[in-house]
């Protein structure tokens, strides 16, 4: 069975404002070295398969057509309208299925950063096309399957997307759960059956969705599209389904959801402060500074980011960096578009 590599890049990064915005977000900004986190991410997934897709919603193809010029019209699927991870998996399985009914599907995000063991990764990405399971999520470890290859892979004995930090915590003491990379396997036929037993209404949106696509009604296929339930295909299937194998990973892996998760991986003087500018800094130390147009001079700064666009000037703790999307929240209270 032919492997089908799908990157999702359809989000929009709302924690790297300013310098994430809709027409620019997280994954095609170059945070970490001369490639942005989608050109990163194909380079890496096309050693295993030329058959990669792209997964955007349609203000981002212009901007990913730029970057990716060399990947066809044909490889790229669009969402008429954003309706959360399930829909958009469930989509790309409906096309890729159109074209090979028995494909392995991986979905990888195209926002993540790894470190410099590639090989890991793939590694772990050929263990889960052979078992075509999937790993997100805090997830149970039950007993390892047959077999002492590496990287392992185990039965899972449950799956929790995001839960509340106390019950998070319990997981980490207790040792038996790992946690989520956002990568996922599985045969399309399965993934489509999983969904007619566990999100029934999801599963027959995409019915309506496949039949009109055949019938080349493209405009009832988008309708339908966006019919369809707004949900992350964490809640809808992987925490419900029993049909669930985890593959262990070792590599280097960063979500880079905040400013200060970027300044973790970045190159650090000795205070501890990453600059990008010019700057002049007096008993400043751990901090994260951005400013490519203007001098940053700051005093006794600890601890802090300091973003600057052409239009815009972040400034917070680091420890409140995951909050900078309350500020586009604002923003759209605010109608204040030419920001966001």
């Amino acid at each position: 069975m032919a492997r089908h590599v799908v990157i999702l890049a359809g989000g929009s990064g709302t924690r790297l404002w300013p310098r994430s915005r809709e027409k620019s977000p997280k994954h095609l900004l170059t945070l970490h070295g001369g490639q942005s986190l989608l050109q990163s991410t194909l380079e890496r997934v096309r050693r295993l398969t030329e058959n990669v897709y792209v997964v955007t919603e349609r203000s981002q193809v212009n901007s990913i057509r730029e970057q990716l010029p060399e990947l066809p019209d044909e490889r790229f699927i669009i969402e008429p309208a954003r309706r959360g991870t399930a829909s958009a998996l469930g989509l790309a399985a409906v096309t890729i299925a159109e074209r090979d009914p028995n494909a392995i599907m991986l979905s990888v995000h195209a926002d993540h950063y790894l470190g410099h063991d590639e090989d890991a990764y793939l590694k772990t990405l050929e263990a889960e096309a052979r078992y075509a399971s999937t790993a997100f999520g805090y997830i149970q470890v039950g007993p390892p399957l047959d077999g002492n290859e590496a990287p392992a892979v185990y039965r899972v004995v449950r799956f929790v997307e995001k839960p509340d930090l106390k019950t998070a915590e319990g997981f980490i003491v207790s040792g038996s759960y790992l946690w989520n990379l956002g990568l996922f396997s599985w045969p399309v036929d399965v993934l489509f059956s999983e969904m007619a037993r566990h999100a029934p209404e999801l599963s027959a949106g995409l019915e309506q969705v496949k039949r009109a696509r055949q019938a080349g009604r493209l405009e009832e296929a988008d309708a339908a599209y966006s019919r369809l339930p707004t949900e992350a295909i964490d809640y809808a299937v992987l925490e419900r389904t029993s049909n669930l194998l985890v593959v262990g990973a070792t590599f280097e892996w960063h979500d880079l959801g905040s400013w200060a998760d970027l300044h973790d991986i970045l190159q650090q003087d000795e205070a501890g402060n990453f600059v990008e500018g010019e700057s002049v800094l007096i008993d400043s130390k751990n901090c994260m500074i951005h400013s490519p147009h203007k001098l940053v001079a700051a005093v006794g700064l600890e601890d802090m980011v300091v973003i600057e666009t052409d239009d815009a000037i972040l400034i917070c703790p680091k420890a409140r960096s995951q909050d900078v999307k309350l500020i586009v929240d604002r923003l759209k209270q605010m109608a204040k578009q030419e920001y966001l």
